[in-house]
C-alpha cells in the first residue's frame, strides 16, 4: 500500500510534480486522469489490457493498493492532483502483469475483436 503526503498549496504540489516528471510512475491530473505510465513495460500492458475495458485507473488503483510507494497529492476544490513514485518497479511489473491477465480472464468473452486477439498474445493467453 502506497504511503500518502499531501501538499496544501497547489502552486507547491505543481513545483514538486515538476521537479519529479522525470520519477514518478503516473500522473493523475484533475482533468485528464490517467494517461500513461512512465514506464515502458507497465505502458505496454495497460494499452493491451485496455482493449477489455480495463483502464489505466483500474490498473493504478491496483497499485495504490498493492505495491510499496508514495502517493504525492494535492485534493484541491478544482480537482485531486497526484503522481506516485513506487519502490520497486520489477515487484510493481509482476503484480500488475498478473491483475491484467486475471481481469482477463473473468470477463469471459466469446466473440474477440482483433485487439483483444493481439493482448490475449502479449499476455500468453493464447
Amino acid at each position: 500500500m502506497l504511503k500518502k503526503i499531501e501538499i496544501e498549496k497547489p502552486q507547491d504540489f505543481l513545483d514538486t510534480c515538476e521537479a519529479k516528471s522525470k520519477e514518478f510512475l503516473y500522473h493523475d491530473h484533475p482533468n485528464e486522469g490517467i494517461d500513461y505510465f512512465n514506464d515502458t513495460v507497465l505502458e505496454d500492458i495497460g494499452w493491451h489490457v485496455n482493449a477489455f475495458g480495463i483502464t489505466y485507473r483500474d490498473i493504478a488503483e491496483h497499485i495504490e493498493e498493492n505495491c510499496e510507494g508514495t502517493l504525492t497529492f494535492n485534493d484541491h476544490t478544482l480537482g485531486f492532483n497526484g503522481f506516485v513514485e513506487i519502490e520497486d518497479i520489477e515487484d510493481v511489473r509482476v503484480k500488475v502483469k498478473q491483475f491484467a491477465i486475471d481481469s482477463i480472464k473473468a470477463k469471459n468473452i466469446s466473440e474477440l475483436d482483433g485487439d483483444q486477439e493481439e493482448a490475449l498474445e502479449f499476455f500468453g493467453l493464447k
